[in-house]
């Protein structure tokens, strides 16, 4: 039996700037758009909030098994372990990476996991590394 690491992120409880941010660039083009007529502004709005609905709902990360299950509300992605090669830490969390050198498809067929926590992002980035690559060492980039 495999080790079982999970967590969850939640983007919108932790960054009050940009909740403001998003807020007043929703309701500015929203009110832009209703200079067009009521129904635009309506539809904008909706679009928007469709567009930016990964920032203030939960996304459930799991792995185990060898696989990776990235639950969000309509979807779930699920990833063997296997397909990835490279792991790299970023800002705001762990960006897996298929290939081995940076290629520019990466970001279109990589995966990025978003850990809120610096430690919990550590200890993932360490059980990452010596999974994907067989790094045994732990040591960040």
């Amino acid at each position: 039996m495999s080790e079982v690491k999970e967590w969850f992120s939640l983007p919108f409880v932790d960054k009050k700037r940009r909740i403001r941010f998003l807020l007043l660039f929703c309701l500015s083009v929203t009110l832009f758009t209703v200079a067009f007529g009521f129904l635009w502004g309506f539809f904008c709005f909706v679009l928007l909030a469709l567009v930016l609905m990964p920032f203030y709902t939960k996304t459930r990360y799991v792995i185990k098994d060898k696989k990776i299950y990235i639950r969000k509300p309509f979807y779930t992605i699920e990833k063997d372990l296997s397909y990835f090669k490279k792991v790299v830490t970023d800002r705001y969390g762990i960006f897996l990476s298929p290939f081995r050198k940076a290629s520019p498809l990466e970001n279109f067929r990589g995966q990025f996991l978003q850990v809120d926590s610096e430690d919990l992002k550590m200890e993932l980035y360490n059980f990452l590394k010596q999974e994907i690559e067989g790094d045994k060492s732990g040591n960040s980039e």
